[in-house]
């Protein structure tokens, strides 16, 4: 009987390790499929997102705000990213994008009124996999576009 009570007390714990291991082992995105939204508060209008492997998509606002976020399925460790807005002297959006574990790999705030509103660069290094890209719209009045590429 002591022998069971030993194996039992050994075994659990063994068992409860190794799932958390695996599960501490999962992307962060794992849980989207490729080009799916994560979240849409955006007032203004975002077309479809084209495009599986390099996705792009044009917006425009009238001093909206909101947030657009979808999947991305990344097989390096960077991308490039294309951005142009053309816009009022009002208004910003933000891009971030996360890797497949989290991390914030970029992030760049557009606005006329700070003469940045085109950028065609790459990310910093992350874990190839799901990555999340957000766009974040602040009064935005106006339109954009992005692209961005497997590199």
């Amino acid at each position: 009987m002591e022998t069971k009570k030993i194996k039992i007390g050994i075994i659990i714990p063994m068992v409860l390790s190794l799932f958390f291991i695996m599960s501490c082992d999962k992307d962060k995105y794992d849980d989207y499929e490729n080009t799916q939204i994560i979240e849409n508060s955006y007032t203004g209008s975002i077309d479809d997102i084209a495009g599986d492997s390099d996705p792009d998509a044009n917006f425009t606002g009238n001093n909206d705000s909101g947030v657009f976020s979808f999947a991305w399925v990344n097989s390096s460790s960077k991308a490039k990213v294309k951005f142009d807005i053309t816009s009022s002297a009002t208004g910003s959006v933000k891009l971030v994008l996360n890797d497949s574990k989290g991390k914030e790999v970029f992030n760049k705030t557009f606005s006329n009124s700070d003469n940045i509103s085109t950028f065609d660069g790459l990310t910093d290094e992350g874990i190839s996999g799901t990555w999340k890209v957000s766009l974040e719209f602040t009064n935005f009045d106006g339109q954009g576009s992005f692209e961005i590429d497997n590199n």
